[in-house]
């Protein structure tokens, strides 16, 4: 009996491994982003892959305030990942993973109308392309968000 309780601490610990292994993938996303528009500065950080998640916040601030942000999570889910948003601090959003290679990371909610698709490309050395895509009204929208690493505050 103890042999078996032995295996199956030891599958446990193997899986939690596997699933902290797999969402270091995200190394790249971690850290301090942003750009500069006419309609304010966006920002994204993301902490370090740990466990089973990386968390980020986001937020465009205009004329000195926070006039939108959004919390968001990369899970381990189901062999792939999750990523899971909170706009405004409001009601949970889940996307899947479509693709998660490295450097890039597209989630999809066919769902969820704006936005139904959410993709990060990482580009060496300080480059990080975000987009977020769907339907508004009838049409089609892709707003694309071209980030470069800034210190974090």
């Amino acid at each position: 009996m103890h042999r078996i309780t032995a295996i199956a601490a030891l599958l446990a610990s193997t899986v939690v491994h596997a699933e902290a292994a797999r969402v270091d993938q995200f190394k790249w996303l971690a850290g301090c982003w942003g750009f500069d528009t006419d309609n304010g500065r966006y920002e994204e950080m993301w902490s370090a892959p740990t466990g089973n998640n990386i968390v980020g916040v986001s937020r465009r601030i205009a004329d000195g305030f926070t006039r939108e942000f959004e919390f968001m999570r990369i899970v381990t889910s189901g062999g792939g990942f999750d990523y899971i948003a909170l706009p405004q601090g409001e009601n949970e959003v889940r996307f899947n993973s479509i693709v998660a290679d490295g450097t890039r990371a597209v989630f999809e909610n066919p769902d969820n109308a704006f936005p139904s698709r959410i993709s990060y490309e990482f580009v060496p050395p300080d480059a990080l392309n975000a987009r977020i895509e769907g339907q508004s009204n009838g049409q089609t929208m892709r707003l694309n968000f071209p980030m470069k690493r800034r210190p974090c505050p």
